[in-house]
């Protein structure tokens, strides 16, 4: 799955930090670091924000939700954790990279994945992290870290914390609008091809094209997508589907979160996968 990973020594970094804090320490290993950041004060909607904070040194890279056929997507758990309940990472638009054995999905820069919680008891609390990536230069370097934040029991706010958290959502993709969204994902040959059509802004960057990223239910693996039609305000991509058992999804319709990227914009957006007609 991970050529790279073949023979390589595993990075660990330790960042415990039980302290009254809004940041874990930094967790260090070759390449990289990593730290946990958390607003204490409650949104909104009642959740606490925060961010995986992966600190990258130039030329080294890591992971996207779903990398494709190589790589180690992020993985973190909270269960450790007591006074909150986890309730979901997010991820900022990646980028496509060919690291000479593998195209796969990631960032090439430093990089910040969104959390928020929820909180299950009154008084203080503790947000206790498991977190594994994989970073990458001319080898990749598997990172494990346990990183902690202690919560006060009256939370106030922090200029300082909630606007780095602030700008971490910020960088999230957009959802889908008038003039930018996924307007078709069909399944074609037995459901090992999907065809996926975009409306794209009507400015588009000279000089860019389009990115397409695609991860579904847990077992399945979808190859980089190739461009099949452009037609400036339409986009189509066909992407081969690996799927766990290819016979059950000859009717099914198939979950899909697809991110596009245009320049400095980006779309996320949730779509079920149809069977193409005549299929």
């Amino acid at each position: 799955m991970l050529p790279a990973l073949l023979g390589l020594a595993v990075g660990l970094g330790v960042g415990i930090a039980p302290v009254w804090s809004l940041d874990s320490a930094w967790a260090e290993t070759e390449g990289g670091r990593m730290r946990l950041v958390i607003d204490p004060a409650p949104r909104d909607d009642g959740l606490i924000g925060g961010f995986l904070d992966v600190d990258l040194q130039p030329g080294w890279k890591t992971y996207w939700r779903d990398p494709g056929g190589a790589g180690i997507p992020p993985m973190i758990d909270f269960s450790q954790s007591r006074g909150v309940a986890f309730e979901a990472m997010h991820y900022p638009p990646p980028e496509r990279v060919d690291d000479g054995y593998a195209i796969w999905a990631g960032y090439t820069a430093p990089v910040r994945f969104p959390l928020t919680f929820s909180r299950t008891a009154s008084g203080g609390a503790q947000i206790h992290a498991s977190a594994f990536i994989g970073i990458c230069e001319k080898i990749c370097v598997p990172f494990q870290a346990e990183l902690v934040v202690d919560i006060p029991g009256e939370t106030v706010g922090h200029d300082a914390a909630a606007q780095a958290v602030d700008a971490a959502f910020a960088r999230l993709p957009e959802t889908a609008g008038p003039d930018f969204s996924v307007e078709t994902a069909q399944l074609e040959t037995n459901a090992t091809q999907l065809t996926i059509s975009a409306k794209l802004p009507a400015f588009r960057p000279s000089g860019i094209t389009p990115e397409l990223f695609v991860t579904g239910p847990e077992g399945f693996a979808f190859a980089p997508p190739e461009l099949i039609r452009d037609e400036g305000s339409r986009i189509e991509w066909s992407v081969r589907v690996e799927p766990p058992s290819k016979s059950r999804l000859d009717t099914a319709t198939l979950p899909l979160d697809v991110v596009v990227t245009l320049g400095q914009r980006a779309l996320g957006q949730s779509i079920s996968a149809v069977p193409a007609p005549g299929n």
